[in-house]
């Protein structure tokens, strides 16, 4: 059989094929990255703000640890900072964060950005890496955090989940005002080079919405995107954080190519229930604190429970070292792989 490239065996199960020689084993990027300590402790510069670093870093994941991608950026706050907020850069051991919200209402939010877009702030900086990191054989995921996440890290979050309930029109026109801006985003990426776009949003979860508000402000902004970035002929995997059974029947109303899930979640409940593809969920703590042999496991059992992409189940721990992801990728490539489980 012909060698598959990285790039053509994910698009291939993304595009609604099924799996060939094995499934694709990746880790995209975003709040699911694998620029773990030891993998950036050569890079001098902060790789969440210098272009050149975070090519360089997003490079040197995919060599020493295996995953079959290239993936930036590596933190949340990229799409909350030209909203006003404030933002600690860290440094390469220490991801941004945000330490002021934006007190302005969301009204005054709205008029005051109403004509700008997300070219400002570190924006240039994720596209010129996509830019350079785009080639024929590697797939390059452009990570985007998604509407309601964005939303609650421009305002304080229980003002946001508060109004959902007070004033849901008023909410759902924040966060809709924010997607548009995702939106572009997200086009933008894709015509600087980015082959799949993925999407985390951490705040949008059944535990923390519930199904009815789920549906009402999660759904339209998730398929408002998905549509978009398929105009484009581009592929999109949306991660759905935590427990999923309130909300698994909704996913279907999103359109998405794959759903990456949590650990928590039973792929093989899943997969009757889901029209998507459906990516995870290597437990991350596990990856983290081993042993060995238990990842090994562990990963096996995902490819037997019918996973079409093998990832880790979320954000990754600094601490993970490259040898126990070696030892999820390997096991995904290797000869222990049979097509027909």
């Amino acid at each position: 059989m012909e060698e598959i490239s990285e790039k053509t065996r994910l698009l291939g199960i993304l595009k609604g094929g099924e799996i060939q020689d094995r499934p694709p084993v990746i880790c995209p990027g975003g709040m699911m990255n694998a620029a773990v300590t030891e993998v950036i402790n050569d890079i001098k510069g902060n790789h969440n703000i210098s272009e050149e670093d975070m090519v360089l870093a997003a490079k040197k994941v995919k060599e020493l640890t295996g995953f079959e991608n290239y993936g930036v950026p590596f933190c949340m706050t990229v799409e909350s900072e030209p909203f006003g907020v404030k933002i600690d850069f860290g440094d390469k051991n220490r991801e941004p964060v945000i330490t002021n919200y934006n007190n302005m209402t969301t009204d005054e939010i709205m008029n005051k950005y109403c004509s700008s877009d997300l070219n400002s702030c570190r924006v240039p900086v994720v596209l010129g890496a996509i830019a350079k990191l785009k080639n024929d054989s590697i797939p390059v995921i452009g990570n985007i955090t998604g509407a309601i996440s964005t939303a609650t890290s421009i305002v304080d979050p229980l003002k946001l989940l508060k109004m959902m309930k007070k004033n849901p029109d008023m909410a759902y026109s924040f966060i809709e005002f924010i997607n548009e801006k995702l939106i572009q985003y997200g086009i933008d990426m894709v015509k600087n080079g980015a082959d799949v776009i993925a999407v985390s949003d951490p705040t949008a979860t059944g535990e923390i919405l519930g199904k009815i508000n789920f549906e009402k402000f999660a759904v339209p902004m998730f398929k408002k995107l998905v549509d978009e970035i398929h105009k484009l002929d581009s592929r999109i995997i949306i991660h759905i954080c935590g427990d999923t059974s309130s909300i698994i029947e909704s996913l279907n109303l999103i359109g998405a190519d794959a759903f990456s899930f949590d650990s928590i979640v039973n792929i093989k409940s899943v997969k009757d229930k889901i029209e998507a593809k459906v990516m995870g969920n290597v437990n991350t703590q596990l990856l983290q604190e081993g042993p060995g042999d238990r990842i090994i496991s562990v990963t096996q059992n995902c490819i037997k429970s019918g996973l079409d992409i093998i990832a880790p189940a979320c954000g990754l721990s600094m601490s993970t070292t490259i040898e126990n992801l070696k030892l999820m990728t390997d096991s995904v490539k290797g000869e222990t792989y049979n097509a027909s489980n």
